[in-house]
């Protein structure tokens, strides 16, 4: 549940980044999202589990 939770954030956080026109500024894109995945992941579990 946290996961699927999560890739849908991580999706809207790459939405903004390329309405604001960010998404250039944000490194390797294959290190980026997968480390916000596991980010939104980590704090959602967090929040609802602990």
């Amino acid at each position: 549940m946290c996961l699927a939770i999560a890739v849908v954030l991580t999706f809207m956080v790459h939405t903004v980044l390329v309405r604001l026109r960010l998404d250039t500024e944000v490194g390797p894109v294959a290190l980026f999202y997968p480390s916000v995945v596991v980010l939104f992941t980590s704090l959602l579990w967090l929040i609802f589990f602990r």
